[in-house]
Parts: structure tokens; sequence; C-alpha cells
């Protein structure tokens, strides 16, 4: 199996400025590949490209993909993402329906072989609980429409981070096999827990202490930016061209260790 030859890939990277975006910036730039940033300020390295947008805005992001240059894109990294400490129109508009619209706008543009990698997270783990109800969202397209939609169902204020990382899961298995086999571009997942980046103390703040507290029993540790950004890369990655439509937990066994403990709890224990 042939290496990525990353030198002639161009990837475009959103949230590059900061945290798991920043990261995942550096270790292509490190790679050779020519990363196009896409974010409100400008990143702190050198990178082939800055384009400022508002992912919450449509006119900006389809100002930002019409000011792309007429090479293909490769990759298309969608790392940006605000907490709920945004508020809920924030949190949906920038955390799914600015990235459904760039993904969709970009799609026209992607090289066939090309694979774009969605940041959710384990807040969303819960969507088959709601997967009839986020089908109808997924099915969307339209912005305004779309934000009808959301404005008419008041349960995706409930928690709105975790509904939309949900609503985000459910899109990107519902759209992954038509655009791979329409397209030629692989669409995954990659879901991590939470992890020590700026926003960390908004995860805080919205999940609680508690929740950060069990995570750390748990896994030992909060996640690094370099634990999530190695698998963006992988799932850019020539070697993963066989994996579409999957959400990959990023979350250092944290969801084992809760089924384990909840399987303890229904049956005989019988594991050390």
């Amino acid at each position: 199996m042939q290496p990525t030859n990353w030198p002639e890939k161009n990837i475009v990277v959103t949230g590059a400025s900061s945290g798991i975006g920043l990261r995942v910036a550096e270790m292509l730039t490190e790679r050779g590949a020519r990363v196009i940033a896409l974010d409100r300020k400008p990143p702190p390295l050198a990178l082939s490209r800055y384009i400022q947008v508002d992912l919450g805005d449509p006119d900006s992001i389809d100002a930002a993909v019409a000011s792309l240059e007429e090479e293909p894109v490769h990759g298309l990294c969608n790392i940006a993402g605000v907490p709920e400490t945004a508020g809920d129109e924030t949190v949906y508009k920038v955390n799914y329906l600015g990235l459904k619209r760039l993904s969709g706008c970009l799609l026209p543009r992607m090289a066939r072989g090309g694979a774009i990698v969605n940041l959710a997270s384990t807040a969303g783990h819960m969507w088959h609980e709601r997967a009839n109800l986020l089908w109808e969202l997924a099915n969307i397209d339209d912005w305004n429409e779309a934000e009808a939609w959301i404005d008419a169902h008041s349960v995706m204020f409930e928690e709105s981070y975790s509904k939309f990382k949900e609503a985000l899961i459910v899109w990107t298995r519902a759209v992954a096999s038509g655009w791979y086999m329409r397209h030629g571009i692989r669409m995954n997942a990659v879901s991590p827990g939470p992890v020590k980046t700026p926003i960390f103390d908004d995860f805080v703040s919205a999940f609680g202490m508690q929740n950060v507290d069990d995570i750390l029993e748990r896994t030992g540790r909060i996640a690094l930016p370099d634990d999530i950004a190695a698998p963006v890369l992988f799932l850019l990655e020539d070697q993963s061209r066989w994996i579409v439509g999957v959400d990959l937990p990023t979350e250092g066994g944290l969801s084992a260790s809760r089924f384990t403990s909840d399987m303890r709890e229904r049956v005989h224990p019988v594991l050390p």
C-alpha cells in the first residue's frame, strides 16, 4: 500500500487558529501538504493560505469558497466549532449549518479520492435516540429552511451543543455513501471527549465538573490536541480509502469503561 503523497495535496482546515484545528494544520504542514486555513482570525503559523470566514454566515462561506484558486481540493477538515456558552443560535450555525454549507460548496471542487473529516463529539453519542428526527434535518439543504425547522423543534435547544453534534453525526452518515458513490469523496467523523484546548473551560461550564471528574477517573487524563489530530490525518490518508461514513470515537476508552460499569450493574460481575 502506497503512503499518502502529502506534498501534492491541498487541504482546507477550518478552525486552524487554535486547538485541534491548529494541531491538524501543523501536522499537515510538517508532512508537506499545502494547507488553506479558514477561520475568523489568522493562525499563528505560516500556511499556504489564510481566508477569513465566519462559518455562521452563509454569505461569508460562499465568498470564502469563491476566493479559492482553481486548483483542486484534496481534503477538508471541518474542525471549527463553538461551545454552548456561545449561545444556541451561534452553536447551530457554526457547528452544523455552516459546516454543511462549506462541505457542499467545496464538494464540486474536490478531486476524486479526496476526503472530508468532521469533528463531532462524544456529546453526540445519543444520536440513535433521535435518528428519525435528525434524518429530517439532514435532508434539508437550504439554510433558511433548515433554520425554520430548527426553530420549530424545541428539543434541539435542550443542551444545544450535544444536539447539534448528534445532528452532525447523523448528517455525516446520511450523505457519506452517496457522496462516495457519486463523487469519489469519502466523509467520516471523529468524536473526541473533552480536549485541553482554549474552549476546555467552556466545556466544564456547560457539562459540569462532575462529568469531567468522571472522565478523568475512567481515562486517566484529558485528551490533548495531538490525540485527536492524528486520527483526523489518518482519515484523510489514502490508507483509509475503504472507510466511509464512520463516526470514530477518540476518547481514551471512555465509552468502553462506561459499558463495563453498566454491565457489572446489570449482571453478576465476571470481569476483574
